[in-house]
């Protein structure tokens, strides 16, 4: 009886994972709900990766993708595989082998990025690559904020809401790329911690142990150069791979905090008042981000006795 139960397990926990990835797939179309979904839409396939395997993550898959098949198209399948299927896979493989959470973010962020041309591929006009039409609807989307006050009537009016549109015109015009990048890492996180809190007591190292690997500060000092070379395409570079480095900095700051605020006992409430103050507070994050990038150097946690893991 218990050989049937271990041989039936794998089965029951490949399909269940892919009925939940099923729901997903037909909830994300809907209004509100695709807001929602973004947030735990790897979720379903890492577990599957995680918990069971490549055969039970392949049968998740199978179940998922063939379900949104049958019920919402073959086009709706394939977007289904590129934006959420192979990114998932990628953070189940991530997770299973207790990568560290940048990364984690990092192979996540590369599998997406790469499902996303790919998807941009096959939706662009015959003979358009996915980079020129990316760029074409980066373009629309800057003209439309730069349009809304007019849409608003208030375009004679000096007010709040020209400012605003122009200064996020101006940000997506300037920083268009890095600003994608930095929601597919942001969108990796939340995926990543609804997933490790799925996976709790599993043998992941501590928050406060969090660290980007050295060799990424090469790509700090990169963009840095790259903006004092008052250059306008360098400049250009520049900002969009500091925006990308950015968040993994944030991390590690942010594991920095949580490393003094075990030392002095903070009370967990006051540890999730503080870090939600930091994640409200973009300058908080920055300031934060520096903390992460001088702990190269300081090593506030005295782990760097060996070089951390790439």
């Amino acid at each position: 009886m218990r050989r049937g139960l271990e041989a039936v397990r794998p089965v029951l926990l490949g399909a269940g994972l892919g009925l939940g990835f099923l729901l997903l797939a037909w909830a994300t179309p809907r209004g509100v709900w695709s807001g929602l979904t973004a947030l735990v839409s790897l979720v379903p396939l890492a577990l599957a990766m995680a918990l069971g395997g490549p055969g039970v993550a392949v049968l998740a898959g199978v179940v998922g993708v063939g379900g949104t098949a049958a019920l919402l198209g073959g086009s709706a399948a394939l977007a289904l595989v590129l934006r959420a299927g192979l990114p998932g896979l990628a953070l189940g493989a991530a997770l299973a082998r207790r990568l560290s959470m940048p990364m984690t973010l990092i192979v996540v962020a590369v599998t997406s990025l790469g499902g996303l041309l790919a998807l941009l591929g096959t939706v662009a006009p015959a003979g358009t690559s996915p980079f020129v039409y990316l760029e074409r609807q980066l373009d629309a989307h800057v003209a439309a904020l730069e349009a809304l006050p007019g849409q608003l009537g208030v375009a004679e009016d000096p007010a709040w809401p020209i400012d605003s549109a122009h200064v996020v015109a101006t940000t997506m015009r300037v920083a268009g790329p890095g600003i994608i990048v930095l929601g597919v890492l942001l969108g990796g996180a939340a995926n990543y911690v609804a997933a490790r809190l799925c996976l709790r007591g599993t043998g992941f190292r501590p928050f406060a142990h969090e660290a980007v690997p050295d060799h990424l500060v090469w790509g700090v000092i990169a963009g840095g150069l790259l903006v004092a070379s008052r250059q306008s395409t360098l400049v250009l570079v520049g900002v969009n791979v500091l925006i990308v480095l950015a968040p993994l900095y944030a991390i590690q700051g942010l594991a920095v905090f949580r490393h003094f605020f075990l030392r002095v006992k903070v009370p967990r409430l006051l540890q999730t008042l503080g870090f939600a103050l930091f994640a409200m507070q973009p300058l908080l994050l920055v300031a934060v981000a520096g903390v992460g990038l001088s702990d190269l150097w300081v090593d506030f946690r005295k782990i760097r006795q060996a070089p951390t893991p790439a």
